[in-house]
Parts: structure tokens; C-alpha cells; sequence
């Protein structure tokens, strides 16, 4: 006949008295509670070892009485003996718990993200203005929702809920910026075993995307009318000679208003910018040379004559050791009527239009206005960026716009260079 353990009760453990050495009261099933001799009643499991020959019997502590009532203490023996059914001992198995909430508490979200941050400082196209615009993401969008969390914590739901704000408000470019950040940073901490999936790789097909706006333009045939327009606009001459500026060297608002001496060599007739966008090749970016036309160097003469500085073309008012706001010749144009159709930035559409009217190479015409949409494109620039074509392409615009003009600008302004 089997032996049978008779269970503890409460009252039977609470009216344990301690002795002069330590002895055990059993509950059954591995289950026993140590009495000191100081008084102290601690629970612990007995069991045979995994995978163990001959058996080797060992004992794991579950915690004090009555801190761990009688109740919780079989709970916690029913638990260890599944895991023993799987071959599993509880005290590795406990071990890897702690483990792993230690390593929780380690790797949160905002550890790893600036783990990340520091990681892709190492790489290509990451300047340091680029660097700034990032770090700053990741506080003001990531951070306060994810950053005192495990970064294994983090479930699809959860991000969901962060990023549907920035839908809500319409701000869908800030949007997809946000998500392609912190995937990029789950990503990194999947790749270096730190969560074992990334539940949210695909959060973005819950959102719209962003819609693509062109920006507003006008045809080439009316150019005339806004040189004529522009010549008789209420508007400083300094800002008449920035959008001039930008219209004949096919530029981005940002990179006419921000324009320095320094960096045109006029015996070349070339003007170095540096893009902050898509491939970078340096901290300061990626360069792109601009020809200059007779025209645009006519213009630069009389800028040159006018400024107030000798570091920028467009200096600013207030300070002319910085340049004017990048926003400047957008509000001119808007004062001067064409709000809701025409932007600076559509200037450069102007140009592609006409260029491409008039059969010229459609990647001579990319390249000159910096765009890097594609592998051809990137081929065209390696071919020696076809220096002496540009400035074919962008005196033909030069005498375009001239044409137009029809008088409507001073003469100073077009004057042929030799």
C-alpha cells in the first residue's frame, strides 16, 4: 500500500514552534516547509534534476512564511512540476525570468534607440544637420510613448495607438517619418537578438500615405507676364534679384536664398551647392555644381554691387552676416498675385517644361535641377556630370527667360557677358 503525506493546514504551520535544529514540515508532492531555529519558516521545493543519471535530487526556496501563504506556495509547486513534466528545471527556468527582466529593465525603447542613433552616425548619408532632424524626432515622436518601455514590450497595438494621432491631425508626412524612424530601430535591436520579432514592421499599411502635391507653377508662355509682374511689384530689389537668381540657375528656394560667395568660382562660371537630401557624400552633403549663364552672371554683378555682405548674396536685413529667410521669395510672389498659382519652388518647373518641350535630354535636365530619382540618373552624374551640355541647357533657359523679359526688366539685369 502507497504511503500517503498528510497536507499541511494554516493553523499547523502558524503553530510551529522552532527547535534546537532545523526540521521540516511536509506538505507532499516536493512541497515542505524548513523551520529554523530562529524562528524563520521558509518554503522549499524538492525534485530530481533534468536529464540527470542516476537522478541527483536538488531543492529550489520559494520564499518565507507567511509572506508565501500555504496556498501560493502550491501554486507555485504545481508550476514547477509542469515545467518538470517538459523536462524544464525550475531553477533555470527562474533564473532565465530574472534574466530576462533584468535585461528588460536594460534595454528600454529609448536605450535602444539612441543605441541605434549612434549606430547609424557610423554610416553614409547622415550628416549632421540630418543628425539633428532625427534626434529630434526621436524625442518630440517616439520617446513619449515608448521610451521608459522594454524595447521586447512594444506590441502592434500600442504603436498604433501612438501614430494614429499624427494621422488624425493630418500630418501624414510627419507620419510616415516617424514610423520609418522606429522601424528602423526595432530592426536594429532585432538584428542584435534583442526581441525576437518586430511587431510592427508593417504599421504603416494601417495609415494613409502621404499625397504627393506638385507644386503650383504657371506655363512657360506666361513667364513673360510674371517678369513684367515682378518688374513692377512693390517689393525690395534685393528680393526681385533672389527670385531672378533662382529662376536662372534652376534652384530650390532654400539653396538661392542661402547662396554665398564663397563657394561660386566666377572665372568657372560654376556655382557648388550641397544638397542636405537623399545621398549624401559629405557632412555638408552632396554636391552639385551649377553652371551659370551669361545672364546669371550679369545678375551676379549687380548683386555684387548692391550687397551688404561679403559672405552672402541675400543677406538679411536685420543681420547681414546671415542670409534671408528661405520663405522670402514665397511671400513676394503671393503679394504680387499669385497666391494659389505660383510657388518658388514651381520656378524649377518652369524650366523642366520648357526644356523638355523643346526635345532636350530628359537626364541632362534632371541632373541639372540635382534630382536623384533614379539609377540612371545617379549614371548621369558619375558620367562627369556632363558639365559642358549643362551649360548649353542653361543658357538656352538663360535666353528664354531674357526673351521674355520683352523690356519688362532693366537692362543691367541681362546684360551679356563675354
Amino acid at each position: 500500500m502507497a504511503r500517503t503525506t498528510k497536507t499541511l493546514s494554516n493553523t499547523q504551520i502558524e503553530k510551529a514552534k522552532p527547535k534546537d535544529k532545523p526540521y521540516k514540515l511536509i506538505d507532499g508532492q516536493g512541497l515542505f516547509l524548513s523551520i529554523t531555529p530562529n524562528g524563520s519558516k521558509l518554503w522549499r521545493f524538492n525534485y530530481y534534476k533534468p536529464f540527470t543519471t542516476p537522478p541527483k535530487r536538488t531543492e529550489i526556496s520559494l520564499g518565507s512564511f507567511p509572506d508565501l501563504s500555504l496556498a501560493e506556495a502550491r501554486a507555485i509547486r504545481e508550476e514547477y512540476r509542469a515545467l518538470l513534466a517538459q523536462n524544464i528545471d525550475p531553477k533555470t527556468h527562474r533564473e532565465h525570468l530574472h534574466k530576462t527582466k533584468t535585461d528588460d529593465l536594460a534595454n528600454t525603447y529609448e536605450s535602444m534607440a539612441w543605441a541605434w542613433f549612434e549606430y547609424r552616425k557610423t554610416k553614409k548619408n547622415f550628416s549632421l544637420d540630418y543628425q539633428k532632424d532625427v534626434a529630434s524626432l526621436i524625442r518630440r515622436n517616439l520617446l513619449p510613448h515608448f521610451g521608459t518601455l522594454p524595447i521586447s514590450a512594444i506590441t502592434a497595438p500600442m504603436a498604433l495607438k501612438a501614430f494614429k494621432r499624427y494621422q488624425d491631425e493630418g500630418t501624414l508626412e510627419k507620419l510616415k517619418r516617424t514610423i520609418q524612424k522606429h522601424n528602423e530601430i526595432m530592426t536594429y535591436a532585432l538584428h542584435r537578438g534583442y526581441i525576437s520579432s518586430n511587431p510592427t514592421e508593417k504599421i504603416s499599411k494601417e495609415f494613409d500615405s502621404p499625397t504627393v502635391e506638385h507644386f503650383k507653377t504657371i506655363k512657360p508662355e506666361d513667364l513673360g507676364e510674371f517678369l513684367y509682374t515682378l518688374n513692377n511689384a512693390q517689393i525690395h530689389l534685393q528680393t526681385r534679384f533672389l527670385i531672378l537668381w533662382q529662376m536662372l540657375t534652376m534652384t530650390r528656394p532654400n539653396e538661392a536664398a542661402t547662396a554665398r560667395y564663397e563657394d561660386i568660382d566666377e572665372q568657372a562660371r560654376i556655382w557648388t551647392i550641397y544638397i542636405k537630401k537623399g545621398i549624401k557624400e559629405t557632412d555638408k552633403g552632396r554636391e552639385h555644381k551649377i553652371t551659370l549663364s551669361r545672364q546669371a552672371m550679369a545678375l551676379l554683378r549687380e548683386i555684387k554691387k548692391r550687397s551688404e555682405s561679403k559672405v552672402y548674396l541675400f543677406p538679411s536685413a536685420k543681420n547681414p552676416q546671415t542670409h534671408v529667410n528661405t520663405q522670402t521669395a514665397n511671400s513676394a510672389i503671393k503679394r504680387m498675385g499669385y497666391h494659389g498659382k505660383l510657388v518658388a519652388h514651381g520656378l524649377r518647373a518652369i524650366a523642366s517644361t520648357y526644356l523638355n518641350d523643346k526635345g532636350y535630354d530628359s537626364e541632362l535636365i534632371e541632373v541639372a535641377l540635382s534630382h536623384m530619382k533614379s539609377d540612371r540618373i545617379k549614371a548621369a552624374y558619375d558620367r562627369g556630370e556632363r558639365l559642358e551640355q549643362r551649360f548649353k541647357l542653361l543658357q538656352v533657359w538663360g535666353d528664354f527667360i531674357e526673351e521674355c523679359s520683352n523690356g519688362a526688366l532693366p537692362k543691367h539685369h541681362l546684360k551679356m557677358v563675354v
